[in-house]
């Protein structure tokens, strides 16, 4: 019996037509939830950036794992959290002084880039987000940093070779790296969510569509990808689902006899 149920964001609940999210999924959240079935969002995304996107705040979650499981919050606070290696930031803060590529920063609850260029907006249009603020380079030395993002897969190769503690994990094939520490990523926080509420990995399910979400497939006891996913991702899963925009969430979760088909 599932208990529990992890949704990556963009491309699973939040269609990448627009800042949306289906019908369908908001009424599998109700039917979800009116079954005490747990509901947790597991993103790449900060906090911040979730609190500029009404359509997924309409959304009841009872967990939240954040920036690729470099945070994880629920309703008592943060359960657990990655900070990156002072080191691999020091590093990172001497190659950027020395090169012109723009890269974002998340602490707890900051995020900030260190300059704008084409490559950055063109990336926060690609998820139909704005682009963040710029603040000091300086500051990553005397804040804890959670994630590190560069723009830009080719451009970033010669930073990611500077740090020696990360994960680095994509969003897509094409716009942006993330770099979180070693030890973190979506499954670290599904681990302790599971842990703190009793709940073994056979009952859990797991959406995505990303390259970041394959751990996360992985660690559930059943991985869906949905049918817009990356080619890797359907590989790796257990399911493969209908397009987000053609109702595929709610009717995987009909096809696994979750929800009742006409609830």
């Amino acid at each position: 019996m599932i208990k529990l149920i992890f949704f990556d964001c963009d491309g699973t609940l939040l269609s990448h037509n627009g800042m949306y999210v289906p019908d369908s999924t908001k009424r599998a959240f109700e039917l979800l939830e009116a079954k005490g079935i747990r509901r947790v969002l597991s993103t790449g995304r900060h906090v911040s950036e979730l609190k500029r996107m009404p359509a997924i705040g309409d959304l009841r979650f009872d967990a939240f794992i954040t920036i690729n499981g470099a945070c994880t919050y629920d309703k008592d606070g943060i359960l657990c959290s990655y900070e990156i290696e002072r080191e691999d930031v020091q590093s990172a803060y001497d190659y950027l002084k020395c090169h012109d590529l723009g890269v974002e920063f998340f602490e707890d609850e900051e995020a900030y880039v260190n300059l704008v260029n084409e490559t950055v907006i063109r990336s926060q249009e690609s998820i139909h987000d704005e682009v963040p603020h710029v603040l000091p380079l300086e500051r990553i030395l005397s804040h804890p940093i959670y994630q590190i993002v560069g723009y830009g897969i080719r451009e970033t190769e010669g930073l990611v070779s500077c740090l020696n503690h990360v994960r680095v994990t994509r969003w897509n094939a094409s716009n942006a790296v993330d770099m979180v520490h070693v030890s973190a990523g979506k499954e670290s926080g599904m681990e302790a969510l599971m842990k703190k509420w009793g709940i073994e990995k056979e009952e859990t399910m797991a959406f995505g569509d990303a390259l970041n979400d394959l751990s996360m497939l992985r660690e559930a006891g059943i991985g869906v990808a949905m049918g817009n996913s990356e080619p890797a991702l359907k590989k790796a899963a257990d399911y493969v689902a209908g397009d987000i925009d053609a109702d595929g969430l709610y009717l995987a979760l009909v096809h696994f006899g979750i929800l009742d088909e006409g609830e």
